[in-house]
């Protein structure tokens, strides 16, 4: 692991401002320059170094789940990013000029580890559906999870998605939009009553089990789940907003000014290693992010003696 990327991370949670370069140099005690230097770094492959850094922070993951979800990088002061344009934000409920990444995260409902991020770039190709593939491919053929079942929201209950994890013969729970077709008829239209649970097709050809509650529709392809048993496995993905949460607010996730994409990726994924090291210091004190982070804010010796705990010198 790269001392200059230690050093950033150090900074992230070391520092009390907003996370810019010059704040993050002034933390640690290096230049502008070489804070700098670490973000536009091309030999540096970040996938592969979180992939690292999480396996010294908490060795092989086994069991969970896994989490599909986007979320806005708010760049609404930059005058010029590239590949700014103009997002949808549901935590803004407008649209802001920013930068829109899928995000794959893995969870036991104890701990919550981001795994991988993509970048939704607007006018090309590649879908933010697409981009979901290549996160579910990195996780079954890469990391070699095997998870329990994976959670997502309506948006991402696409036929293709669907088709993929049906593939993996992967378990999924996931909310479908009203207008969904259930055995040949959109879902809101199936029955009339508030709360009925049903066993069906969905897009022609995929079996699964789905229950309405309180006006929303819930599925799952567990064609042996209760009602609870579905309820309960999609509020699991919660937990990947709050990490958002903590990542937007504490660590500074979307205050990187660099105009450069590779840039503002590199310090996406520095923010995620950030993270980590909370969750580590969390599962092992018992403590909330939010204290940990209070302790570490002005203090980048201590910061530095956590990181050292994760021995990722020789990762």
């Amino acid at each position: 692991m790269p001392h200059t990327v230690l050093n950033y991370v150090c900074g992230l949670l070391s520092v009390s401002e907003q996370a810019t370069c010059t704040a993050i140099a002034r933390v640690v005690g290096l230049s502008h320059d070489r804070i700098s230097r670490t973000l536009k770094d091309t030999k540096l492959e970040w996938q592969t170094l979180l992939r690292a850094f999480i396996s010294r922070a908490f060795g092989n993951l086994s069991g969970g789940h896994l989490i599909i979800d986007d979320v806005v990088l708010n760049k609404c002061y930059a005058k010029y990013i590239e590949n700014l344009s103009w997002v949808y934000s549901s935590k803004e409920q407008r649209s802001v000029l920013g930068l829109n990444m899928v995000v794959l995260c893995w969870s036991n409902n104890t701990i919550t580890i981001p795994l991988a991020v993509k970048i939704w770039k607007k006018g090309k190709k590649k879908s933010k559906y697409d981009l979901a593939l290549e996160l579910l491919s990195y996780a079954m053929n890469i990391i070699l999870l095997e998870p329990e079942y994976v959670t997502f929201d309506s948006w991402y209950a696409a036929k293709k998605i669907l088709k993929r994890l049906k593939a993996y013969h992967w378990i999924f729970y996931t909310q479908l939009k009203k207008n969904r077709k259930f055995n040949g008829v959109q879902v809101s239209r199936f029955q009339s009553t508030r709360f009925w649970t049903q066993a069906g097709k969905i897009d022609g050809d995929y079996a699964v089990l789905v229950t309405k509650h309180e006006g929303k529709y819930f599925v799952t392809n567990n064609l042996s789940a209760s009602k609870s048993e579905i309820l309960a496995k999609y509020r699991t993905r919660w937990t990947i907003e709050t990490m958002f949460r903590m990542l937007q607010y504490q660590l500074g996730m979307d205050e990187c000014q660099t105009l450069l994409l590779r840039a503002q990726i590199a310090h996406v994924y520095m923010s995620l290693m950030a993270f980590v090291v909370l969750e580590r210091a969390r599962r092992e004190t018992g403590r909330t992010w939010y204290a940990l982070k209070r302790d570490l804010t002005f203090h980048p010796q201590t910061t530095q003696k956590l990181l050292s705990t994760l021995d990722l010198a020789g990762a």
